[in-house]
Parts: C-alpha cells; sequence; structure tokens
C-alpha cells in the first residue's frame, strides 16, 4: 500500500475487495448485473421525472436501476409512496449513514445494494461510501483504508526501515520540491549507520 499513490489507494483496495467478492472470500450478497450497474454508473433516459428536487441525471440511473432484480418498486416509492421522505434523505449530508425510507432500510444490512441507491441519487458521497463499505467487509479494512492517516513522515520511515533488509531496498517517489534524505540520514545517525558504509542513495532518474 506504502508503494502506492494516495489517490489510488481507495481504486485498489476496491478492486481488491470486489475480487475477493467474486471468489466468495468475502460473503457478501450480490448479483453480476448490480456489480455491473455499480461500475458503470448506468442511466435510462427517456421517462420525465416527475421530482422538482431530483436532478434528471438522477432519474434516469433510477430508471435503469428498476431494471435490476429487488429494485422494481423503487422509482415508484419515490414518488408515489414517500416523495418527501425520499427527499429529506436525499437532502442529508450524510446519507449514507442514514436509513432509507419505506421497506428500503433493510438495505442497511445489504451494503452493496445501498451503494446502488447511492450511486443513483448521492453520487457525490459514493467514494465515503465505498470507503466504508471496504472497511466494514474487507478483514483488517479499517488498517488498509486507514493507514498512516495519523503518523508523520518520520513515522511512516521508520515502519519502511522496519520492513526493509539488504534485499528488499525503500524506493522514494517523489513530487517537486520533497527531498526525504534529511529524514533517512537523521534515521541512519540514530542506528549508527554510516554514510558511503552502510547507507547508500541511488537516483533512479
Amino acid at each position: 500500500m506504502r508503494g502506492l499513490f494516495e489517490r489510488h489507494k481507495l481504486v485498489w483496495l476496491t478492486l481488491l475487495t470486489f475480487r475477493l467478492m467474486q471468489k466468495k472470500n468475502i460473503d457478501i450478497a450480490y448479483e453480476p448485473a448490480q456489480m455491473d450497474f455499480l461500475v458503470k454508473g448506468k442511466t435510462k433516459p427517456g421517462v420525465e421525472n416527475p421530482l422538482d428536487w431530483l436532478p434528471q441525471l438522477a432519474w434516469d440511473s433510477v430508471q435503469a436501476l428498476i431494471t435490476l432484480n429487488d429494485f422494481g418498486s423503487f422509482a415508484q416509492n419515490m414518488e408515489k409512496d414517500a416523495p418527501n421522505r425520499f427527499k429529506d434523505w436525499y437532502n442529508e449530508l450524510l446519507p449514507e449513514e442514514q436509513k432509507l425510507p419505506l421497506d428500503w432500510k433493510k438495505l442497511e444490512n445489504m451494503p452493496f445494494q445501498k451503494l446502488l441507491v447511492l450511486r443513483c441519487l448521492r453520487p457525490d458521497r459514493i467514494t465515503i461510501a465505498l470507503g466504508n463499505f471496504i472497511r466494514n467487509v474487507l478483514p483488517y479494512g479499517s488498517e488498509y483504508m486507514d493507514m498512516d492517516q495519523k503518523c508523520t513522515f518520520g513515522d511512516v520511515l521508520e515502519q519502511a526501515f522496519e520492513d526493509s533488509d539488504p534485499n528488499t531496498p525503500i524506493f522514494f517517489i517523489l513530487s517537486p520540491g520533497a527531498d526525504p534524505v534529511k529524514e533517512v540520514e537523521k534515521i541512519c545517525r540514530k542506528r549508527k549507520i554510516e554514510p558511503g558504509k552502510g547507507f547508500f542513495t541511488m537516483a533512479l532518474g
């Protein structure tokens, strides 16, 4: 994980989690069509949107959602059965943490399926929801998702040093202006490792 850029970690963990689900190493019920929907964000245009508070794109996504098994009544529930309650849920700051109206509260026990609803109605929250999903279903998910967030660069470097050996070097992928040399030298001094003897640097650029 430390070999990845921060922006790539969620993508990598998502791929890992979904692959483990496919191989049945993680016991999460889902259908291939649901996975396809989540990944591709499908829409089905052409149906007039009756809800003035809901963007047309979200309504088009709902029309695609109701073609999936177990979601057939979702659009009707939104439009006719409880539009105000769905509106309240839609306007929540953290909808991923709130129960959906009507019988859709059952999705609290079906976290993958709840992602599909968020994908339709609140795509701005899908990244956060996906992170929470991974924390809950992936073994040691929180450690993967939140690793190093409370660590300084020095802490991370110390831990990386413990993982290294003469056959497992430490690589630094640097952004412009970053220079870890002083931190590395500090660790070397602390461990009485002399530059040019037990400590070597090499530029790969």
